[in-house]
């Protein structure tokens, strides 16, 4: 698929969504989200990225996130216990209100297309399923389908496994459709990335999977879009449009806008919006190279448009700092500031280094209470790990609180 139709599959889901509140977000107040899945769960990357969307999209929501993915598990379970004890050890006990499954890539045991392998693994869907009521019972539960064995940029381990994993993807899909549960379609949204990737830059896109199975960081931030559009999230970080010639905004979504002037050719103005940008690290190349050939911007829009300038080119500064210059047609076309370099595109930063201490300190948590659970001392351990994350998560809740600004458009 071109990559201009892979962002029309992704903006599609925009169509109707909410604008600028959280009123009709699949997510509320209050709730608490269980991620289960197996090692790409596990690697807590769209994990960690969908908890960065909610903190900072939706600021004021306090919303729980746990993280329930075990390396080489499948829908019966693995190494460290079966569905029933997986359940009632790490699910259940966190009272999910909000889980979602992902599981398939180990479900076909890395061997050629079997339909009876395909028969265990769905009736094993349908049992996890069904158990889950049994200590969640008011849990919403969305599907995800797995993501894609890789063998399109460098290969194949094991000869059409992929082949596999689109049958899994699939009877996710039906089963979704069928039994009226949301579905975040990431083996879809992946599988056309690697192609468009593929297309655009073929030594760029071998690191989208780099080992064919676990996505990479870029391609995490493509499946947390995903989902986070699944679940019906406002793309809107903020929408401004001003007039320089009358000195005033005419048009402000999911912001406030004061004291607009103009001096000397220039327009000022403050601004609060009440959402950050994503804190996307748009220095790394693989960030970009996944902006280009994704649908991924069209989930993180802090747009500006300025009527009315009458220089060649202009000039933005955000509480004195540079962040672009552009010819006045640009302006009035409209800017994305979210894929600039902002003050609040690093105040997204700092909400995401947060996330990260926490993400290992998850991490950390797994390895003593139930990988290795025989630690001397493993409660007082895990109980001062859960001391810090709530003082990280207070901290994270004042970070990711939007402040005003001072916007400056200079001609040059």
């Amino acid at each position: 698929m071109h990559w201009k139709l892979w962002i029309a599959s992704l903006t599609i889901c925009l169509i109707g969504m909410p604008r600028g509140n959280a009123q009709d977000f699949a997510l509320h107040e209050g709730d608490r989200v269980a991620f289960y899945g197996d090692s790409i769960t596990a690697q807590r990357l769209y994990t960690r990225f969908m908890e960065d969307f909610v903190l900072t999209r939706y600021p004021q929501m306090h919303v729980s996130f746990w993280n329930a993915g075990i390396p080489g598990d499948t829908v019966y379970g693995g190494y460290t216990g079966d569905v029933p004890t997986r359940l009632k050890r790490d699910l259940f006990p966190h009272q999910p209100t909000v889980v979602t499954i992902m599981l398939g890539m180990n479900d076909g045991y890395y061997m050629a297309f079997n339909p009876k392998y395909l028969e265990i693994y769905t009736d094993g869907y349908r049992k996890l399923l069904a158990a889950i009521p049994d200590g969640a019972a008011s849990a919403r539960v969305t599907l995800i389908s797995p993501t894609p064995y890789e063998e399109v940029t460098h290969g194949t381990e094991f000869a059409h496994y992929n082949e596999v994993i689109s049958h899994h993807a699939a009877f996710v899909k039906t089963l979704a459709a069928s039994s009226h549960f949301s579905f975040a379609d990431f083996n879809q949204i992946e599988t056309d990335l690697i192609h468009a990737g593929e297309g655009r830059n073929p030594s760029l896109a071998k690191l989208l999977v780099p080992d064919r199975i676990h996505p990479g960081e870029a391609s995490h931030w493509v499946m947390a879009a995903a989902l986070a559009c699944a679940w019906g999230m406002s793309p809107i970080v903020s929408s401004v449009r001003l007039d320089a010639a009358q000195r005033k905004a005419v048009s402000i979504e999911n912001a406030q806008i004061g004291d607009v002037d103009t001096k000397n050719g220039k327009i000022m103005w403050t601004q609060t919006d009440n959402a950050l940008p994503l804190p996307l690290p748009l220095d790394d190349a693989m960030i970009q190279f996944v902006l280009g050939v994704s649908g991924l911007e069209a989930m993180d829009q802090q747009m500006l448009r300025v009527d009315g300038l009458t220089a060649a080119r202009y000039t933005l500064k955000i509480d004195e700092h540079t962040v672009v210059s552009l010819t006045r047609e640009r302006w009035k076309a409209g800017v994305n500031l979210a894929l600039y370099s902002t003050p609040m595109e690093s105040q997204a930063k700092g909400v995401d280094g947060i996330e990260l201490k926490r993400t290992r300190l998850d991490e950390a948590h797994f390895i003593l209470s139930i990988e290795d659970p025989n630690v001397a001392e493993e409660a007082d351990a895990t109980r001062a790990m859960e001391l810090k994350d709530a003082a990280l998560q207070a901290e994270q809740r004042k970070e990711s609180r939007p402040t005003p600004h001072r916007f400056e458009l200079s001609p040059e």
